[in-house]
């Protein structure tokens, strides 16, 4: 068990406990009518991991002539909890229908329902699928969004699937990883308490952090029940959907969150937004300065 996972349980409310182990535990045929959780065959898991892996890789576009293309990449990190999951989901769809990613999108989930058709969340997976997408992109045009979402601490983003041993990402497993992809224009989205900490090890000219909160603070809105979190709604579900610009958007997520926040009593969480000055070109031939939000 990860240091993150050690202290994450301890602090966890036995309710929460109690309703994940409550929503996992369907019934067995022929065990005394007792309720069991449904077993995982771990080895038969990873033993997928390279076709899974190559079907989704298979699937993706190399870019091509003419204007700049985004290629967008989601990781739900932390198995236990679905909200990741939908998250990711949800958010692979906006970016195929509003920033034409499709055929050049691609999702790492871990959680029990995605296991026989979605890789692994984990940071081999991430390293191979980056390296892939660095060989089909015009390096010096198209960008990466790279989103991240799970629990965190300070210096850690928990990648969690239980009974698989997997490793947290820091930052400068992070790092390396995007450094080995040869990938030069990347936005990222770390979605997750103290999130911020990432970005010293992030942030550059040709990088775009973007983090749900201080490094020093926690964000809000995992609870299992929910399809986002407090960050994933105000920015990929509100703003984003009204806001192409990747920093507009970021501001006005950051107020709504605010607003959430004063109004629940929550200690603010404070978003971080960072680097990225030599994207903004790029972003905009991207993003396209005409284009104008549905009408609701």
């Amino acid at each position: 068990m990860s240091r993150f996972m050690q202290i994450f349980r301890a602090s966890c409310l036995a309710a929460a406990v109690a309703a994940v182990l409550l929503a996992n535990a369907p019934l067995t045929a022929q065990e005394r009518g007792a309720e069991a959780r449904p077993r995982i065959d771990i080895e038969e898991t990873y033993y997928l991991q390279p076709q899974l892996l190559e079907r989704a890789l298979a699937e993706l576009q190399p870019s091509g002539a003419g204007q700049p293309r985004l290629y967008f990449v989601g990781f739900a990190g932390y198995g236990t909890q679905a909200v990741f999951k939908r998250e990711v989901l949800a958010v692979r769809e906006l970016f195929d229908a509003q920033f034409s990613t499709k055929g050049r999108s691609l999702i790492l989930v871990n959680h029990a329902s995605t296991l026989a058709d979605v890789p692994l969340a984990n940071a081999s997976n991430l390293d191979r699928a980056l390296k892939h997408i660095g060989s089909l992109m015009n390096k010096d045009a198209d960008v990466l969004f790279l989103f991240l979402t799970s629990h965190g601490m300070k210096g850690r983003f928990a990648v969690e699937m239980t009974g698989f041993g997997l490793n947290d990402l820091t930052p400068d497993r992070l790092r390396g990883i995007l450094d080995r992809s040869g990938i030069r224009n990347r936005v990222l989205v770390v979605s997750a308490c103290h999130s911020g900490s990432f970005i010293p090890a992030l942030a550059e000219p040709n990088t775009l952090v973007i983090a749900a909160a201080h490094a020093d603070r926690t964000s809000f809105g995992c609870d299992d029940r929910r399809e986002w979190t407090y960050f994933g709604d105000a920015f990929f579900n509100r703003a984003l959907r009204q806001e192409r610009s990747f920093e507009k958007a970021f501001e006005r997520a950051r107020q709504l969150i605010s607003s959430w926040e004063t109004k629940d009593k929550l200690t603010p969480s404070l978003p971080q937004i960072a680097g990225g000055e030599a994207l903004r070109p790029k972003l905009a031939t991207l993003v396209g300065p005409e284009w104008e939000p549905p009408q609701e």
